[in-house]
């Protein structure tokens, strides 16, 4: 071959690898912006859309969708969706199953849409670039949330023509961590440890220099945004992750390119993220170039790093099996070393005017004073911590004051105590150390190996608040679930009566543990399916590796992201968030594209793979169709505010009727009060109808409207019903319990039903507190009704 030909052979073959980049960049974008809609306010027309667009491709490609989706891994997937599905015709309440479900859904159809678009030849690569990508493009936004906002604020301008959801985000928790484009670090943690684990394995196996420089830049992108968020619960997911990646690769060389590439991208990023916090992790007041900077430059040197003395490093380990061994060795040790150190290794620190820090230390039970080498007027809160009010976020204030001198008795039972340092004019910090008849120590000041974001989050790390405070959602999880073990309450069960089942009143919507949230909404059949999933994804995945040098190149890839999804779920609500479920169910997606054929003995015919996919299609069509009569009754009540259109409603939307049907009930209650002389005995009655459907409903908040309705209408017995049903669904919410007996003072009445139904009202309350760890006190005015009935009665 010339030359000439030569050349134009090599210039047709760039320009075709820069038209399918161009492709997966268009792609990964509109995945970010479609993943982006999904949030509250346009989720159901999101949703709505995204079925429209599934089952428009499902019939214009398909026999490519039906070769994707037919291997048993995606229909395990389907199940999981059919199931949660299913539970929103019996969850306790239908609108939070909705909202819910709607997620769940749009990202489903996502994922189908990604096997539908996603060319022949490479799908799987296709799929996992745009996947990495919108991590990146993620990671890249919230970044520079902390930075100049050119970039952020364009994408913030562009939703909110659609949506109000990120009109007021600030991008950081001041001191400790960024929270991201989502708000939530944890669920971001999520999706940006993905988005690493899936760009190692792109990076890993490119077939192009150029083309692996492109994967380390998401990689440097995502691996920084990830540490930026510092989850504690993914670091440990993804710690774990790396090894499992480590062991599924199987040549030598492989293994020993990723186990340099990772150092390298570790060891860069902690740099740069060790800047961003110094520099930018308090409230954005301007352009603050240094994130920006930190993300180019050290995406650059990750890829010139890479190119230089990681393969050089890369060859003179390369064909010894045991030097990889001793690297790794060498590397944890290092690594465990290095964290001992970090925790171990102070200094001073210095406060600058009005600054503040908070420092952890465990004495023993006993009296202690306070000694401060320093400069400075330095003032001191500390307070103590016991294991049950680490589960409630409340301590005991043992001192107040200037920091010098200062004397405090740490009581017996506590699991930590805080210092909490302020400097009204600045200070420097030498030392702090206290001493008393039980013992001595020193309060670590500046942590000379940890960024200060680190070192800010890690306090109280043996008497964390967060963690414990988990167990008593898991706690309150598994009690929810033990009300329906077979299938669950429904999706949003978890959020619907959380307050009828907790010790204290706290608030979440979800159970940080996925698995256990399946427990308490879909049962043990919905965890088994959820399981089932994961095995048989592992299991693909182990038999896919099995296959040696023509396994798929993302096998091990796959195999790590299976493993970190598994482990963050156990601790984060990665499974119930908008933004991380699209990148999960793409995962399953790409498992079952790229390893599927491995499970041999779960083949489906092509008979099969047809049936298949049409009841996929069927699934999506129906919650189409009941997702338009949601939005048709939405859109009749906003244009005719009436009873009528109230009624029409109900009867349409079969997941926010109970919405509509209360609607209705307060409205006529209202009427009422007015005269109501416009009111028809259909009215009425239609009001009655409703009333007697809502009042079986378990809610936290129907029972009490309902309350007044029967009161007003002078049915005492049903009112106090209500009232009892309603403190007994919210028993750990003070507020519902204001709102409670201010109703019963507002319709207060001489009747022997009256004072029965108070009094069973204050027993409750009495009991409530007796028998769990927080104590609800009532307003003045409650008191004193309680009082005058007891008197009365007597």
């Amino acid at each position: 071959m010339s030359g000439k030909n030569l050349r134009g052979q090599k210039k047709s073959e760039r320009n075709r690898l820069d038209s399918k980049a161009v492709l997966v960049l268009l792609a990964a974008v509109l995945y970010f912006l479609a993943v982006c809609l999904t949030s509250a306010t346009t989720g159901k027309m999101a949703g709505m859309l995204l079925a429209v667009l599934t089952l428009s491709s499902v019939f214009l490609f398909f026999s490519r969708l039906r070769d994707r989706i037919g291997v048993p891994l995606l229909l395990l997937l389907a199940a999981v969706v059919l199931m949660d599905g299913i539970s929103t015709f019996y969850a306790v309440s239908g609108k939070f199953a909705l909202y819910e479900f709607l997620k769940v859904l749009s990202a489903f159809c996502l994922t189908l849409l990604l096997l539908a678009a996603a060319p022949e030849g490479e799908p799987g690569r296709w799929i996992a670039s745009v996947l990495e990508g919108f991590g990146a493009l993620a990671g890249v936004v919230s970044i520079d949330l902390l930075s100049t906002r050119w970039l952020s604020g364009s994408v913030l301008w562009v939703l909110g023509q659609f949506t109000p959801d990120y009109a007021a985000l600030d991008g950081v928790e001041a001191g400790v961590r960024m929270t991201s484009l989502f708000v939530n670090p944890n669920v971001f943690a999520g999706v940006a440890g993905l988005g690493v684990l899936l760009s190692l394995g792109l990076a890993r196996s490119s077939g192009t220099v150029g083309e692996r420089r492109v994967h380390l830049v998401c990689l440097y992108v995502n691996a920084l945004s990830f540490l930026l968020a510092f989850s504690m619960g993914a670091s440990g997911a993804i710690a774990l992750a790396f090894l499992v990646y480590l062991v599924l690769e199987q040549r030598q060389a492989r293994r020993v390119r990723l186990l340099v590439l990772m150092v390298e991208t570790l060891v860069l990023t902690a740099i740069s993220a060790a800047a961003v916090s110094v520099t930018s992790f308090q409230a954005w007041e301007g352009v603050q170039p240094v994130p920006l900077l930190c993300t180019v430059l050290g995406a650059a040197a990750l890829c010139a790093v890479d190119g230089t003395l990681g393969v050089r490093l890369a060859a003179r380990l390369d064909g010894s099996a045991k030097g990889t061994v001793l690297l790794t060795g060498g590397l944890l040790a290092a690594l465990a070393a290095f964290v001992l150190l970090a925790f171990n290794w102070t200094g001073p620190e210095t406060l600058s005017a009005g600054g503040a820090l908070r420092r952890a230390a465990y004495p023993e039970p006993g009296t202690y004073s306070l000694e401060v080498q320093g400069d400075g007027a330095v003032f001191v809160n500390i307070e103590s911590q016991n294991q049950q009010q680490t589960m409630m976020h409340t301590s005991t204030v043992l001192y107040d004051g200037p920091a010098e001198g200062a004397a405090f008795t740490v009581p017996d039972g506590s699991l930590v105590v805080y210092f909490n340092f302020t400097a009204p004019d600045g200070a420097h910090l030498e030392t702090v150390s206290y001493s008393g008849q039980a013992g001595s120590g020193e309060v670590p000041l500046g942590y000379k190996l940890l960024p200060g974001f680190m070192a800010n989050r890690l306090q109280g790390l043996f008497a964390n608040e967060n963690a414990i405070q988990r167990l008593v959602f898991f706690s309150d999880g598994m009690k929810i679930f033990r009300r329906s073990p077979a299938v669950g309450l429904g999706l949003g069960a978890f959020e619907n009566g959380v307050k009828s089942v907790q010790s204290f009143y706290y608030e979440t919507k979800y159970a940080h543990n996925h698995y256990i949230q399946t427990l308490a909404e879909t049962g043990l059949a919905g965890l088994a399916l959820f399981l089932a999933l994961f095995g048989g994804s592992a299991a693909a995945v182990l038999l896919e590796r099995r296959r040696g040098r023509e396994a798929h190149p993302l096998t091990p890839a796959l195999g790590a992201s299976l493993v970190f999804m598994a482990a963050h779920a156990a601790t984060e609500v990665v499974f119930s968030a908008y933004a991380y479920l699209p990148i999960a169910f793409g995962v399953f997606g790409l498992i079952s594209l790229c390893c599927g054929r491995s499970l041999a003995g779960a083949r489906l015919t092509r008979k099969l793979k047809t049936v298949s996919l049409l009841a996929v299609s069927a699934l999506i069509g129906v919650y189409a169709l009941l997702l338009g009569c949601n939005m048709q009754a939405q859109k009749l009540v906003a244009e005719e505010n009436s009873l009528n259109s109230l009624a029409e409603a109900a009867a349409l939307d079969r997941f926010e009727w109970a919405d509509y049907a209360l609607s209705y009930v307060v409205s006529v209650s209202e009427m009422e009060k007015a005269g109501g002389s416009e009111l028809t005995g259909d009215i009425r009655t239609q009001a009655e109808a409703f009333a007697l459907r809502l009042s079986s409903q378990d809610s936290n908040t129907i029972p009490i409207y309902l309350a007044e309705y029967y009161f007003q209408n002078g049915r005492t017995a049903d009112g106090l019903a209500m009232v009892e049903k309603y403190v007994t669904y919210v028993s750990s919410d003070p507020e519902g319990w204001r709102q409670a007996f201010e109703l019963l003072e507002r319709y207060e009445e001489d009747t022997d039903v009256y004072r029965a139904g108070v009094l069973r009202a204050a027993e409750l309350l009495e009991r409530w507190n007796r028998e769990n760890m927080g104590e609800i006190v009532l307003e003045e005015q409650a008191y004193e009704l309680i009082e005058r009935i007891r008197n009365n009665r007597g």
